[in-house]
């Protein structure tokens, strides 16, 4: 049989206010992790050294997160913890290469942030000029687009349609859609 305790029910409650910090905590990076990983590419400059440098951002954000409060600016706090992480790497490959000098990393990396807000905006915006597109340039846009690497080789040929139709129907789409995106932004006030 079970006892419950004063103690032991402060121990659960705390437990359970420890769990709905970590949902909530999971929640925003689930938003935000786009924006770190381009944030990061912005003040790499290279995709491979951005996704080294984000895998160590996130084991950082999960090893601190209990230190994040609820309510404040989460990209903020990332960017700093990211803005760190990148500076350290920085300081591990100096001698490997073009580096931009500290005031124009340090200008890169505050209108990273600035701009986080404006990327939600066009991630949304995206979503709903995707649905305003016919049914089959929405189906091409998801089967070329389905997988991380764009092949546009094998959905040519499951379609059963030339490499270069494939190409010109997605460079015509991606126009509709920036386009679509703009007017968007503009009609928010945000373009």
């Amino acid at each position: 049989m079970l006892e419950f305790t004063c103690e032991g029910a402060l121990v659960e409650d705390h437990s359970l206010e420890k769990d709905n910090q970590r949902d909530e905590f999971a929640r925003l990076f689930a938003k935000h992790d786009r924006w770190l990983y381009a944030y990061l590419v912005t003040l790499l400059g290279n995709s491979a050294h951005a996704e080294d440098v984000f895998q160590e951002v996130c084991v950082v954000l999960w090893r601190e997160y209990e230190q994040f409060e609820l309510g404040s600016d989460f990209v903020k706090w990332v960017a700093v913890v990211a803005h760190n992480q990148v500076r350290k790497f920085r300081r591990q490959k100096k001698h490997a290469g073009f580096q931009v000098n500290e005031v124009a990393f340090d200008l890169l990396a505050a209108e990273g942030v600035r701009r986080a807000d404006l990327f939600d905006c066009r991630r949304d915006a995206l979503r709903g000029c995707l649905s305003k597109l016919s049914a089959a340039d929405r189906s091409l846009v998801q089967q070329c687009y389905e997988e991380r690497k764009v092949n546009f080789k094998a959905t040519a040929q499951r379609l059963g349609r030339s490499e270069n139709t494939v190409y010109k129907a997605l460079n015509r789409i991606r126009r509709v859609l920036q386009e679509c995106i703009n007017r968007t932004l503009v009609s928010e006030g945000l373009g």
